[in-house]
């Protein structure tokens, strides 16, 4: 189509014009990326103002998870802690919405009391949009009794949202964990 042919036409149609011939484009992006939960999303490939976050981004928010269940499973509350934003919200398997860092200092000093974790998270997909950014997936945990040496084996689903913060670094402002909760939790 020529432009004079263009200049004829109203405004929604010059514009599907312009997209529809840009479409196809979308179909030679590659398709696989080296980041586990990383996905392909035609609409932001190809315009620049709207790309995807570096791989960097990802790659250190998934490092934040790794080091988290290593945290947990080594019992470092401090360490815990600091992944946490100061409002942050922890929503248990019961519905309990815990709020705030005296609580998730309570929360994960009773877990740590009370059980040895064998966590292990599986990320389906890990995305980030402008400051907030999301990990959701699912995990697999046995956790044992310090007291009588009882094992509970736990499999259910996990979301985490970060929030950029001022100076740059990622922490958690709401964790939800989903399942049927232990007896004793």
């Amino acid at each position: 189509m020529s432009r004079p042919d263009l200049i004829n036409r109203s405004r929604h149609e010059r514009l599907f014009h312009i997209t529809s011939q840009i479409a196809p484009l979308s179909l030679l992006a590659p398709r696989r990326h080296s980041v586990p939960g990383l996905r392909y999303h035609p609409r932001t490939d190809f315009f620049p103002h709207r790309r995807r976050p570096q791989a960097s981004t990802l790659v250190t928010l998934a490092k934040i998870r790794e080091a988290w269940v290593r945290d947990l499973r080594a019992k470092q509350l401090e360490a815990i802690l600091k992944f946490y934003a100061s409002d942050a919200v922890f929503l248990q398997p019961t519905g309990e919405r815990i709020t705030g860092s005296i609580a998730l200092r309570t929360l994960f000093q009773t877990i740590m009391a009370t059980f040895d974790s064998n966590l292990t998270l599986h990320s389906q997909n890990l995305e980030t949009s402008g400051d907030l950014a999301y990990d959701s997936g699912d995990f697999h945990e046995i956790l044992t009794t310090i007291a009588n040496g009882a094992k509970i084996a736990t499999k259910s689903s996990y979301i985490i949202i970060f929030k950029r913060q001022p100076n740059g670094s990622w922490q958690i402002v709401q964790h939800v964990w989903t399942g049927t909760p232990p007896p004793g939790t």
